[in-house]
């Protein structure tokens, strides 16, 4: 297998294991990279789609999401330095082989749905502030985001690091901007102004932002220095919150500024807002702080686009010869990139609630299984390496177990389910529909353990007669 990650710049890896010498990633640089991960132009969308909840309660409900969301992030975050491969390669054990590969075409078009959405929002920001057509602006951040993507996490990770306090700048710019002119009355933004549905508010926090990252933090933590023997709890802790702290921070400051710009000036993006009555050298700071703004896009589409390559290469990397390989991570990301740019100009922006909702329905119960199963088997497996052989059986490519256990988290998930609606006011109805098809799994797998062990206990005892 090869293990050199890039050539001339360009990462080349693929899903194949990080070897050590590439793994240089502090608990700091992963929270920052999260950080700048989430912090998307889109990001301020949840304050528009909790409105109605009032900004108390919006940051109660990001706190439950964030305490529900930060031990499955940790875990995803353990997975990768201890086995320093993709989530969706782990799945093969989980699902199967053919099964885990649909899977991750699936969750190939999930995050191509995400690069819509943050494209379309950047094109809009700069085409409000250059007074310019759209889809000019969507094309351009859509090829830069493909040639940061194509030279990888490593450069990644700098790009986000060194953007960082121009990105927290350009926002505190805007949303001085938005407390100087227009002057919102917070007092009158604190309390709902409808019945409050928890377990509606909370789940889409969840599918918005924490557990929507989850399975993709061990893509980028097998770039994390490896977990050692004898590791002091402080850095194992550090490692295990970092990526939750990160992912969360924006969507507390920035879900703020949503709510109150939408209940100011009747636009949650507050990067597009035109703000009037000023010229001159402010007219001028307010536009660079916009265009400033749009690296959020750059920031976020970037992980959208990094782990979409990660699980088309997971579903479709047996299909390159062994000389055409290492030329797989760079075309994949060139045609998905464009494809997401496609999704933008087609107006994805106007379903994203309803693409939130679906999205998370199906990523949460891919999360908790593969959960369940890394405490199961995964993490005290030696052989992960035999993950990169096509299996020959029909088990090795579709496990029972996984297979219906996936199904009846997404059926509960998606299903009306009437009587426990009452329930469901509180309770996000993914998370019970997830957990339902996590114990699915792990009662299958444990009938068919003991089914597989009884047949070899029975040649042990005639042995021993």
């Amino acid at each position: 297998m090869d293990v050199k990650v890039s050539e001339h710049g360009i990462e080349i890896i693929g899903v194949d294991p990080i070897p050590a010498n590439a793994r240089i990633m502090n608990s700091w640089k992963m929270m920052v990279f999260w950080s700048m991960a989430s912090a998307s132009a889109l990001t301020p969308l949840i304050g528009y789609l909790l409105y109605p909840l009032g900004l108390i309660y919006m940051l109660i409900a990001i706190t439950i999401a964030f305490f529900i969301g930060f031990i499955p992030v940790g875990i995803f975050s353990d997975m990768g330095r201890l086995i320093p491969v993709p989530a969706m390669i782990l799945s093969r054990r989980t699902l199967g082989y053919a099964s885990s590969s649909i899977m991750s075409l699936v969750f190939t078009f999930v995050n191509l749905g995400w690069f819509g959405l943050n494209d379309i929002t950047g094109g809009l920001i700069l085409s409000s502030v250059t007074s310019s057509p759209p889809v000019i602006w969507i094309s351009f951040m859509a090829l830069v985001q493909i040639l940061l993507v194509m030279f990888g996490a490593k450069y990644l990770e700098k790009f986000y690091r060194y953007t960082a306090v121009l990105l927290v700048l350009s926002y505190a710019i805007l949303a001085y901007l938005l407390f100087t002119i227009y002057h919102p009355d917070i007092a009158l933004l604190l309390h709902p102004s409808s019945h409050v549905n928890w377990g509606s508010a909370i789940g889409l926090v969840l599918a918005f932002s924490i557990l929507a990252w989850a399975y993709k933090v061990s893509t980028i933590s097998r770039f994390a220095r490896s977990r050692e023997n004898g590791e002091s709890m402080q850095k194992r802790i550090g490692y295990f919150i970092a990526p939750s702290i990160g992912i969360i921070l924006p969507v507390y400051l920035m879900g703020s500024l949503g709510l109150i710009s939408q209940a100011v000036t009747g636009n949650w993006n507050l990067a597009a807002v035109r703000f009037g009555g000023i010229g001159g050298l402010e007219s001028l700071i307010a536009i660079t702080a916009s265009i400033g703004a749009s690296l959020a896009i750059i920031h976020t589409n970037s992980m959208n686009l990094y782990p979409a390559t990660a699980d088309l290469l997971s579903a479709i990397e047996g299909l390159f010869k062994r000389n055409m390989k290492k030329y797989a991570q760079p075309i994949s990301t060139m045609i998905l990139g464009s494809l997401g740019a496609v999704l933008a100009y087609l107006g994805i922006l106007n379903y994203a609630s309803g693409f939130l909702n679906i999205s998370g329905s199906i990523i949460f119960p891919f999360t908790f299984l593969l959960i369940a199963d890394w405490f199961m088997v995964i993490r005290r497996s030696s052989r992960y390496m035999d993950l990169y052989s096509i299996p020959k059986t029909g088990v090795g490519n579709a496990n029972i177990a996984g297979v219906l256990g996936l199904v009846t988290g997404i059926f509960l998930n998606l299903a009306p389910l009437e009587p426990l609606n009452d329930v469901f006011l509180y309770f996000p109805q993914d998370l019970f529909g997830s957990i339902m098809g996590m114990l699915v799994f792990i009662i299958i797998t444990k009938v068919l353990q003991r089914v597989n062990v009884a047949p070899e206990e029975r040649e042990a005892d005639r042995t021993a007669e």
